[in-house]
């Protein structure tokens, strides 16, 4: 009965039950989303919402032969494909040394591990009677289904939404949707696509209408099952005709692909001109003195990659990813790069200065949601200290013996030797920062440096799939421009 009005009716609600401000501070810190697919829900939305959302669970889903959204669904008659700023002011930048400007630090806030966190687009924007919506806009014929889950995993949570991808048809990944016909209920179209998709919980939350483009977004919940991988989950091939792609908010944004795969510029410019769409907020205790608690934006996670054969990628699964050896690039910590340059990692070797393509095993690639929190950047004009250098000159050329296979996070840029003894010999950045980042640097076809991302806490990062890549169609030698690789 609560949402009968819409959103306008919601705040209403919320402010006639509104908390005392002292008793909400002694419940500030646990969580109100359990992510767990269990019987009991713990979010107090969800106790609000009980008597007008649906919840499907497992062993009614089961009884009618459903399959997982996870593995491949075989009755799509009801998704078919999609043919196509306000800026929020709670988004805080983290706080910086004034002494030093050659670093950049990500957007939304990292110090909120443990503390309360809500979706304030679902919570403000969203209205909850498509009917009455359907019956007032006749002429909308097509609906889009925005399908997300919260991703509890990692040391913060963060939004991965449901793609559907049509190779058949060459088609970019888009939003699921469907034909409305006047004659059918959109609640009972929906509720039965869901059905199709999903053999846990799921939960309607309401709808967003586009006043600009004239299109209707209809937002579900999947309820996130907080369960350690395994590799027949986490492997994903991109050789099916069709499937369905868990991705995350950084990739509609930034990458605007999932792998080499394009997403709907449609969606893309939704998730643009709505930027809260793919973000989660925390309350935290306010530092102003007129107010006690504040909202403030978490850090969306950046998708980065590590490249590896095949077999090393399936290990990851089971025993996490190792650091790398003490002579790397900033330390003996943990290395991503981006999705071209992990093919660089997967495909091919360097041994004794001299790249050559892999041999035993086909390439793999490691995709995983990484949280950069703090993050310098690194340059190669920065300062040197000779003392440093010489140390970790010494270092290297001790362990560089003892290894035979010279992994590339420990590569030269020999246009300047002192480079990568810059903040490699001690490792104190860690003390400030928890993640070392240099761009791509080139002098010459034979004279690079690619970019990577260096993390020194193991909880800053997510698996979140692996995919094999066909080394029989790589080039011998390795070229940088080559993008033709394929996926198996």
């Amino acid at each position: 009965m609560f949402y009968s009005g819409g959103a306008k009716k919601k705040n209403a609600v919320r402010e006639i039950l509104k908390i005392k401000p002292d008793s909400l501070e002694t419940k500030i810190t646990s969580k109100s989303h359990t992510d767990t697919d269990t019987d009991t829900d713990t979010d107090t939305e969800r106790d609000r919402d009980s008597k007008t959302d649906t919840i499907v669970d497992d062993d009614r889903s089961q009884k009618s032969g459903k399959t997982n959204v996870d593995s491949e669904t075989d009755d799509e008659s009801q998704i078919v494909k999609l043919s196509d700023t306000t800026d929020d002011e709670s988004v805080i930048r983290q706080q910086s040394n004034p002494d030093k400007n050659d670093y950049m630090v990500t957007l939304g806030t990292n110090t909120t591990i443990g503390q309360h966190y809500h979706y304030t687009f679902i919570d403000e924007e969203l209205e909850y009677d498509i009917e009455e919506f359907a019956d007032a806009h006749p002429e909308i014929k097509k609906y889009q289904l925005v399908i997300y889950k919260i991703n509890t995993r990692s040391s913060l949570p963060f939004l991965e939404f449901l793609f559907y991808y049509d190779k058949s048809h060459d088609s970019p990944c888009h939003l699921p949707y469907f034909q409305y016909n006047p004659k059918h209920n959109v609640r009972r179209e929906t509720e039965q696509i869901m059905k199709k998709l999903f053999t846990g919980k799921y939960r309607f939350k309401g709808y967003f209408y586009d006043e600009i483009t004239e299109q209707c977004f209809i937002f579900y919940e999947k309820y996130f099952i907080n369960e350690l991988k395994n590799e027949k989950m986490a492997y994903i091939s991109l050789q099916k005709s069709d499937q369905w792609l868990w991705i995350c908010t950084t990739e509609i944004l930034y990458d605007k692909k999932y792998m080499n795969i394009p997403i709907d510029a449609n969606t893309t410019d939704f998730f643009v001109a709505y930027p809260t769409v793919g973000i989660l907020q925390a309350t935290i205790i306010s530092p102003e003195s007129n107010k006690r608690f504040k909202s403030v934006n978490i850090e969306a996670p950046l998708i980065l990659y590590y490249g590896s054969d095949i077999c090393y990628a399936r290990n990851t699964v089971v025993y996490g990813l190792k650091r790398e050896p003490i002579i790397s690039r900033y330390g003996p910590f943990y290395y991503f790069t981006t999705l071209q340059h992990s093919f660089y990692w997967a495909c091919y070797l360097k041994i004794k200065n001299k790249t050559k393509k892999r041999e035993s095993a086909n390439g793999g690639i490691s995709r995983y949601a990484v949280f950069t929190k703090k993050m310098k950047t690194v340059f190669i004009d920065d300062n040197v200290d000779v003392e440093l250098v010489k140390k970790y000159t010494e270092r290297k050329s001790i362990f560089e013996s003892m290894t035979h296979n010279f992994h590339h996070t420990q590569e030269d840029y020999s246009h300047d030797k002192r480079y990568d003894s810059i903040y490699s010999y001690d490792y104190d950045w860690t003390n400030t920062y928890d993640t070392m980042y240099n761009g791509f640097y080139a002098k010459s076809d034979k004279n690079i440096l690619r970019p990577v991302w260096s993390l020194h806490d193991h909880h800053s990062f997510q698996l979140l799939s692996f995919y094999e890549v066909n080394l029989n169609k790589c080039p011998e030698h390795y070229d940088p421009s080559y993008t033709e690789y394929t996926i198996l």
